[in-house]
């Protein structure tokens, strides 16, 4: 068991093997992600994509939802760290050059 898997575990004992604990060890690497993201971002939308992405994963790692509301919040979480970043490059060049 992964040292993710083992925090799941933790604190949702009756998690499934499968795709139900691969999305919840997602969440918590994309919680963890974001977090070090806006360490790294200086855009205010960079900034606050990737405080979104920490705080959706953070609601649903743990939370007693259906394995299909887990695999959406993986995917948002996601795109908004990658939109973060793309947030980050726009700021660099400035608007509209």
């Amino acid at each position: 068991m992964s040292d993710l898997a083992f925090h799941v575990r933790q604190f949702v004992p009756a998690c499934a093997d499968g795709e139900e604990l691969e999305h919840r060890t997602a969440l918590l690497k994309a919680r963890d992600f974001a977090a070090a993201q806006r360490g790294k971002v200086f855009s205010d939308a960079a900034i606050n994509l990737s405080c979104a992405a920490h705080e959706t994963a953070g609601e649903y790692v743990y939370a007693d939802v259906p394995v299909d509301r887990l695999k959406i919040a993986v995917a948002f979480c996601r795109h908004l760290v990658s939109a973060a970043y793309l947030a980050e490059h726009l700021s660099e060049e400035g608007a509209g050059r």
